[in-house]
């Protein structure tokens, strides 16, 4: 059975979720759900295949307009605020650390900002990491492509035009898999 990534339901069991940091699991706990069903973010999850109901892993997703500093080479010649999808949570359930599955979000959202931007606008993702560990994570996986937008070094970006090549890697992947 493969890990199924879906919209947060009322039948997922978000009190038993522990990535190990209180903010991530009280969001999901207590607002995921919510603030999805008013529209105001997007929560997908990453349910267990032997229990559906059991969240391995969540990501929220907004939309977000942002300065970029001038520094940024994706800054240059913009006309600040501009648009763009903001990862804004992310979590996995301590059970499940260390086996790829936050590199499967963070990959749903690179290409979902593609997606996103094609459709309606936008020049790149947002990544808002909530401490040195998550943003150490991000930039590992990400890559040099990722700057820093702001003072506390925790805020992210990556370019569109980068979000774009990643989206189509992904999909020339997922096609050379047997069954894809």
């Amino acid at each position: 059975m493969r890990v199924k990534l879906t919209r947060i339901e009322k039948r997922h069991n978000r009190k038993k979720f522990d990535c190990e940091n209180k903010d991530l699991n009280d969001f999901l706990a207590h607002s995921a759900r919510t603030s999805d069903k008013k529209r105001m973010t997007r929560t997908y999850v990453l349910e267990d295949p032997g229990d559906p109901n059991t969240v391995m892993g969540y990501v929220t997703l907004t939309s977000t307009s942002i300065d970029i500093p001038d520094e940024c080479y994706a800054g240059r010649k913009l006309k600040n605020p501009v648009p763009a999808l903001l990862l804004a949570k992310m979590g996995i359930d301590k059970r499940y650390k260390g086996q790829g599955y936050g590199k499967r979000l963070l990959t749903f959202s690179i290409v979902t900002a593609s997606e996103v931007s094609d459709k309606i606008g936008g020049i790149g993702l947002v990544i808002d990491a909530k401490d040195e560990e998550a943003k150490a994570f991000y930039v590992h996986r990400g890559g040099s492509d990722l700057e820093v937008i702001d003072e506390s070094g925790l805020k992210l970006w990556l370019p569109i035009d980068i979000c774009d090549y990643l989206a189509t890697l992904q999909q020339q992947k997922s096609q050379q898999k047997p069954g894809a």
